[in-house]
């Protein structure tokens, strides 16, 4: 009974230093009575019902950056290169494959044999089998989507 006599008076005391009476929380304090001596009566805790499962809207992905360079055949290559060449892909970035298409075209272009070519992307740390490969991707990928100057 002194509990709620104190809590009460606490009450009554606060609720005079509040700005505006709406500003007071609603205080429902509990009782310690219970009809037994010794016996505490407890309240079941309240459960909170979870949400509904929300089923995930479809939603595009953001473009990762570097994911691409508006060049169809550069995307093109690269997307071969993942495929077929994946331990080529494996430790370097997109533009760094990109870079190897590139070069390969420049200088199939410039009128350097495939086999020079590839040698060339051997001394990039390229396995000379996956240079070859590479050379074939880019001659069908990259090359012939470029303009002819």
């Amino acid at each position: 009974m002194k509990r709620l006599l104190v809590a009460v008076a606490m009450i009554v005391a606060l609720g005079g230093c509040a700005d505006e009476p709406s500003a007071l929380p609603a205080v429902h304090p509990e009782s310690d009575a219970s009809p037994a001596p010794g016996v505490t009566t407890t309240q079941p805790p309240l459960v909170a019902e979870s949400p509904a499962p929300r089923s995930p809207k479809a939603t595009k992905a953001p473009k990762p950056a570097g994911a691409g360079t508006g060049d169809g055949g550069l995307d093109r290559f690269v997307a071969a290169v993942q495929n077929q060449l994946p331990a080529v892909a494996l430790d370097r970035r997109d533009e760094e494959v990109e870079a190897l298409g590139s070069q390969a075209c420049a200088a199939l272009a410039g009128g350097r044999k495939a086999t020079a070519v590839a040698g060339e992307l051997s001394a990039q740390g390229v396995k000379s089998a996956d240079a070859a490969k590479l050379v074939a991707l880019a001659r069908t990928t990259v090359c012939h989507s470029r303009p002819k100057v």
